[in-house]
């Protein structure tokens, strides 16, 4: 053990590389210790280096292939980092090899005939080249399984009930991609089955929006029987005026995301609930708050959602307090039911009090900071306010600036609690200021484009914004950067030359001159999305004119996806008629 902690190419700055172990220890996992040679041999594989340095994310994909499997030779490596199928301007195409890594996840390295085979696939062409977007779905379906036979690739992409107007449906494909999610390949005849079964029809077509929920019930899951799809759709406690009621059904959806179908007793008990009623009906509202809690979690108990409903912290003028309930729903988003206890034992914090109440704002904050992260014990909470309460920059007239305290919260969202120092640096940035106090509005910008992804370093803030294409006589142009901001939202920090690109594309000038209100229209329509291409913003004007354009769901979803990595060749992959 020591010889192989104490490998040269396993230091770094003189320490230990945890992140380089991190990946030997996953391809070793119940496998023993591994030979220091083996180990030096692949950290110093060629193939595995670019300028000079070992490259990590090759390595991510090579450990994630090899998981538990031991090592791997260096001629297969070799072999396959050298696939000419798998290159891209000369080097290691990184999004082919993360999907080809995601379906042999633990599999082992694989053959590179095999490689060649389903990248060179006809039905995964469009244009002459490789469709990136149907091959995340076959990723998707095949995550963990090994590769595909090219014949079932063919024939799932060419099933009749797979296609619309005579091209393949890719909106049915991503919810067949979701259900088989790590399931391997689906048969032809399931799949058909689905999809004509009369329970998911609606006026004579299936009926999308169904669909969208039955796959995330099922989702990883593999195909569900048709008979118990039928069943829930026909539950009487589903049913309204006679119809399905959809909004139900989304609900019980996140629930059971990913947990399989629920049995009919389970769903009556918990839509029957006295404390969920209102007026005699049940009450959505409410519905949806238990449904955020209990995403992906599978059904409450009956006893649990009651006691929740009923606690007196949080009950207002003898009714339940929703506003709090919500806060509450937000930090357990999927964490499932909190001990009434610790919901006592927060919300009656004398920290969290002001003037003799309960301080809403404050809670808001730390709410947004423990989204999806469970309860903070009450010492923590304690601690961050007391802490945040000593920094002048935070305070105003005496006291804790709320407003601030959100942006820092905003960035913070999912993450947990900051670093004093790290708030103190953010707001004392020279960059950020302007006439001696800090500028609320860059902040703003600064914080739309970190939501939670945490706080930027120092040098990507001060590179942005003196950025010379965001100046305007001298000064930051706000206006620029506030397209920017809505285009990069959630999304983290954009490189200077992706804003440099942008902003020159031909399409988006007029009069020798970057046309502003175009630019705004077209950040509304990706907010969120990241930067488009020349391509799509052309076709965008030529088409529609910029008139009510959304991007379908599925296609939103990916752009959204912390993980997606938007190509070069993504956007002129889109037909128009997929984002109308």
């Amino acid at each position: 053990m020591d010889t192989l902690l104490k490998l040269p190419s396993l230091q770094k700055n003189g320490q230990l590389d945890r992140q380089l172990l991190s990946s030997i220890s996953s391809m070793m996992s119940s496998r023993g210790f591994p030979k220091a040679g083996d180990v030096d041999t692949l950290l110093k594989l060629p193939s595995l280096q670019k300028d000079g340095q070992l490259d990590r994310q090759l390595l991510s994909s090579i450990s994630s292939m090899m998981s538990s499997r031991g090592f791997p030779k260096a001629g297969d490596v070799d072999t396959l980092l050298k696939l000419p199928s798998l290159q891209n301007n000369g080097q290691p195409d990184q999004q082919l090899l993360s999907s080809i890594s995601s379906i042999c996840h633990g599999k082992g390295c694989p053959e590179a005939g095999d490689v060649d085979s389903l990248l060179k696939l006809p039905s995964l062409q469009k244009d002459g080249q490789l469709d990136r977007q149907l091959l995340s779905s076959i990723s998707s379906i095949c995550n963990g399984k090994g590769f595909p036979k090219a014949g079932d690739v063919d024939t799932l992409l060419k099933l009749p009930s797979l296609q619309k107007e005579g091209q393949l449906d890719r909106q049915l494909l991503s919810s067949i991609s979701s259900i088989c999610n790590g399931k391997g390949f689906p048969k032809a005849g399931d799949v058909d089955t689905l999809l004509k079964l009369p329970s998911l029809q609606k006026d004579g077509q299936l009926d999308r929006q169904l669909l969208s929920s039955i796959s995330s019930i099922c989702n990883g899951k593999g195909f569900p029987k048709a008979g118990d799809v039928d069943t829930l759709l026909k539950l009487p406690s589903l049913q309204k005026d006679g119809r399905l009621d959809r909004q139900l059904l989304s609900s019980i959806s996140s629930i059971c995301h990913g947990k399989g179908f629920p049995k009919a007793g389970e769903v009556d008990t918990l839509l029957k609930l006295p404390s969920l009623q209102k007026d005699g009906q049940l009450d959505r509202q409410l519905l949806s708050s238990i449904s955020s809690i209990c995403n992906g979690k599978g059904f409450p108990k009956a006893a649990d959602v009651d006691t929740l409903l009923k606690l007196p912290s949080l009950q207002k003028d003898g009714q339940l307090d929703r506003q709090l309930l919500s806060s509450i729903s937000s930090m357990m988003s999927s964490r499932g039911f909190p001990k009434a206890g610790d919901v006592d034992t927060l919300l009656k914090l004398p920290s969290l009090r002001r003037d003799g109440q309960l301080d809403r704002q404050l809670l808001n904050s730390i709410s947004s900071m423990m989204s999806s992260r469970g309860f903070p014990k009450a010492g923590e909470v304690d601690m961050l306010l007391d802490m945040l309460l000593k920094l002048p920059s935070l305070r105003k007239d005496g006291q804790l600036d709320r407003q601030l305290l959100s942006s820092i919260s905003s960035m913070m969202s999912s993450r947990g609690f900051p670093k004093a120092g790290d708030v103190d640096t953010l707001l004392k940035l020279p960059s950020l200021h302007k006439n001696g106090q800090l500028d609320r509005q860059l902040l703003s910008c600064i914080s739309s484009m970190m939501i939670s992804r945490g706080f930027p370093k120092t040098g990507d803030i001060n590179t942005l914004l003196k950025l010379p294409d965001l100046q305007k006589d001298g000064q930051l142009d706000r206006q620029l950067l506030s397209s920017i901001s809505s285009m990069m939202s959630s999304r983290g920090f954009p490189k200077a030359g992706d804003v440099d690109t942008l902003l020159k594309l031909p399409s988006l000038q007029k009069d020798g001159q970057l046309d502003r209100q175009l630019l705004r229209s077209i950040s509304s329509i990706c907010h969120g999305k990241g930067f488009p291409n020349e391509n799509f913003v052309s076709r965008i004007i030529e088409s529609i004119g910029l008139k009510n354009l959304e991007l379908p769901e599925y296609i939103d979803e990916l752009l959204s996806s912390e993980n997606f990595v938007i190509d070069e060749n993504f956007w002129d992959s889109l037909s128009i008629d997929e984002i109308l």
